[in-house]
């Protein structure tokens, strides 16, 4: 597994996680090796169906492996592999995840920065920050700088909406009054219903 990719405990309740299935393997491949049917092309294609290993162009074309399946094509820019917006913006919401031009095409990364690329820039100028690893963004409607830091930024916020609430019921929880106590000098078994009123005189 890639270094800076989410671990299965982080994405764990994650909502986005529960409705897409295929995003979780999705941000843990590791795209742009030697494809398994050995042809010279490169692994550039995921398949929402299958949710397995990537592959090339020439597996994306057989019509024995993937036909009428949801592939989704993965391009390299900055040596990173990224989305087209184009190709996945009907999948899910990526209009808060910074865009980059690739080849004139606007395409969202999949995974972070890496981590010396981010340590470079974390600190730097101060402008509008990726909400889960606090990497510089270009945009300032963007909240976050892929889909990996949007995965985790959702499920922080669930998390905190979620203790948050739990804190509410707690404090808000009404509290059980003792029961009066009988007076022990009494003979009576029950509490009188009122204060006895002496009958007025004829």
């Amino acid at each position: 597994m890639k270094e800076d990719s989410p671990s299965a405990e982080n994405m764990r309740g994650n909502s986005l996680v529960r409705d897409l299935p295929w995003l979780k393997p999705l941000l843990q491949t590791e795209f742009y090796r030697s494809c398994e049917c050995k042809s010279s092309k490169q692994c550039n294609f995921y398949c929402r169906d299958c949710m397995g290993s990537p592959f090339c162009e020439n597996c994306n074309n057989d019509p024995h492996k993937h036909e009428g399946h949801g592939s989704l094509q993965v391009y390299k820019s900055s040596s990173r592999p990224g989305i087209r917006i184009r190709g996945i913006k009907n999948l899910m919401d990526v209009s808060d995840i910074q865009p980059y031009l690739c080849n004139s095409f606007k395409l969202v990364y999949i995974h972070r920065k890496r981590k010396q690329e981010h340590e470079s820039r974390i600190n730097g100028r101060k402008g509008d920050k990726c909400e889960a690893c606090g990497y510089e963004l270009q945009c300032s409607t963007s909240k976050f700088c892929s889909i990996e830091c949007k995965v985790n930024g959702v499920k922080d916020v669930e998390e905190e909406t979620s203790t948050e609430e739990v804190h509410a019921t707690a404090t808000t929880r009404p509290t059980c009054q003792p029961l009066a106590q009988a007076d022990p000098n009494s003979f009576r078994k029950r509490k009188r219903k009122g204060i006895p009123q002496r009958s007025p005189f004829l």
